[in-house]
């Protein structure tokens, strides 16, 4: 629960310490020593990516990229998306969406107890019932 992921995550992608700006955002479990990421989960048949009007959202490979100059903010992403892990930006200039840093996730990075790790997805989906770790797939 140190959620240092998110201020990994927002700094690297907006220099800025803001938890209102990061793509993973930590939320509490069932008690006080329990948290959960919440991250796009980069789904290959993405409602995001269908709803967009004008393709601001591609599939490439196996993560869902976001085009900011393409976006005309209709959120219509953010309505089709079931966990809500697509999003304004506090100032609404565009949607906040995580991009995997490019197959080096920050927030794996900064990760001090390794309960996050970037894997294959096959290898996410293999594992997908161990609850030590939480697995962000995407990448090769």
């Amino acid at each position: 629960g140190c959620r240092l992921c998110e201020m990994a995550c927002s700094y690297g992608h907006f220099d800025v310490f803001s938890p209102s700006r990061t793509a993973i955002k930590i939320v509490s479990g069932d008690n006080f020593y329990s948290f959960l990421p919440n991250v796009c989960l980069q789904c290959q048949d993405a409602f995001c990516l269908k709803a967009c009007p004008t393709s601001a959202l591609t599939l490439e490979g196996h993560v869902v990229k976001y085009n900011s100059k393409r976006c005309i903010l209709c959120r219509q992403c953010y309505i089709a998306c079931p966990w809500g892990l697509i999003y304004p930006s506090p100032d609404y200039d565009l949607m906040i969406k995580c991009d995997l840093c490019e197959g080096d996730p920050a927030c794996v990075k900064v990760c001090f107890n390794d309960a996050i790790e970037y894997v294959d997805i096959e290898d996410a989906a293999l594992t997908k019932h161990s609850m030590n770790k939480f697995r962000v797939g995407g990448g090769k």
